[in-house]
């Protein structure tokens, strides 16, 4: 299957009219990522390498080309790369969801926009070189309830801070240049920092996954870490609005590059359908069949639209980014995942075979249902913001509630 041709032309060009800054330069650029892809995942693999040292050289030898490529144009606005950053997230997810680190900044978006100046300036040249950051908030209790970090700094002599705690289910583990790793200051504020993979301290627990196995997964323990000030990001007590303004423009990218993986399981069913059909292997297509496809087709298409509007959102700074950023995720995500438990069936016990690529696709999509926010959390965070006036409103809301009027508060 040319995945070229079947990503690009029959799931992007056809949104085309619904996205009117999506230009001829831009589909140019989706279609050489496709192709370098397709080239770098063609070249024989180190000789019993894990997949992480696979996926790894695929994200160096990306950056070697975009350094020698115009991607942007000085032109373009915020909101228009925020489209084409997902739509290359798409393209990565047709390929393999494993993909996800293989193009941009990733967890290193934190670095670039809340170091201080010298930090940014190292990380800005190491990031375009290839190298991977990996973050380091998620504890035993969950990753959504940041506020309930144990993860402290104390005072050290001379300036500074040792960090000790223990952070779990921390992807990219080993193969990570840096983490950006959440703690509680000694005021007991939320606070960022980098912290260098070789920093010592540091002790690393691989687990193995059940999905999303490209890169290691598992546990890294803190022991006196030591963290400057030219560490932090944000500034100290800045760790929240760090973490609320990174994965109001990480999650819609997450969500766009789940959706392409679902959308390349679509055209592998439909390719094999129709071949089935046209051989006369298979009599006729069911019913069931038709409406399977052309459902997913639609739920696919309407949750990248989602996912795109969500990233246009953040890069406007928009107060709605956030909101939009947990309920698409959530939404896309279990969007992608109900079609990968639904489209293998229409093909056959052999989409369960443990080598096949459906498989592995519907387990790595199962994983995005707990990694960057469960979706209960994320929905419920999303519901309260519904429902949670702003001060000047409440007046004007008891005024309604008082006259029974609950449904349609009166008119300011």
């Amino acid at each position: 299957m040319n995945h070229a041709t079947s990503c690009i032309d029959q799931w992007i060009t056809p949104l085309r009219p619904t996205l009117p800054d999506l230009t001829d330069r831009h589909i140019a650029r989706l279609a050489r990522l496709e192709s370098d892809l397709t080239e770098i995942l063609a070249a024989a693999p180190v000789a019993g390498a894990p997949a992480s040292v696979r996926l790894l050289a695929v994200r160096h030898r990306l950056a070697e080309r975009v350094r020698t490529d115009n991607h942007h144009s000085s032109s373009e606005t915020g909101a228009t790369r925020a489209m084409a950053n997902a739509l290359a997230g798409f393209v990565c997810g047709f390929h393999d969801l494993d993909l996800r680190d293989a193009v941009g900044p990733g967890h290193g978006r934190m670095i670039l926009k809340h170091a201080t100046e010298p930090t940014r300036r190292r990380w800005r040249t190491r990031l375009a070189g290839g190298d991977l950051v990996g973050i380091a908030a998620t504890e035993r209790h969950g990753g959504s309830r940041l506020q309930e970090i144990t993860t402290r700094a104390t005072a050290k002599p001379g300036g500074g801070w040792w960090i000790s705690g223990e952070k779990c289910w921390v992807s990219r583990l080993t193969e990570s240049a840096a983490f950006v790793v959440f703690f509680k200051n000694p005021e007991h504020r939320i606070t960022a920092a980098v912290v260098e993979a070789q920093a010592p301290g540091l002790d690393r627990s691989p687990i193995t996954p059940s999905g999303l196995a490209g890169w290691n997964w598992g546990t890294l323990a803190l022991t006196d870490v030591p963290v400057g000030g030219k560490d932090l990001l944000g500034g100290d007590g800045g760790g929240l609005e760090v973490f609320r303004q990174h994965f109001a423009a990480f999650r819609p990218l997450v969500a766009a590059t789940a959706l392409g993986t679902a959308a390349s399981a679509h055209t592998q069913v439909a390719a094999t359908l129709t071949a089935r059909a046209a051989t006369g292997l298979l009599p006729r297509l069911r019913d069931t069949a038709l409406v399977t496809l052309g459902r997913t087709h639609a739920e696919i298409n309407a949750a990248l639209l989602s996912a795109i509007a969500a990233m246009r959102l953040t890069a406007s700074g928009s107060p709605h980014a956030d909101l939009w950023s947990r309920e698409v995720k959530a939404h896309a995500v279990d969007t992608a995942h109900r079609a990968l438990q639904e489209l293998p069936l229409l093909v056959g016990a052999g989409s369960f075979r443990a080598d096949s690529a459906l498989a592995k696709a519907r387990a790595d999509v199962g994983g995005l249902l707990y990694a960057d926010g469960i979706h209960d959390s994320l929905l419920r965070s999303a519901g309260r913001t519904h429902t949670t006036p702003a001060p000047a409103e409440i007046p004007r809301l008891r005024l309604a509630a008082d006259a029974g009027n609950l449904r349609y508060p009166a008119p300011a």
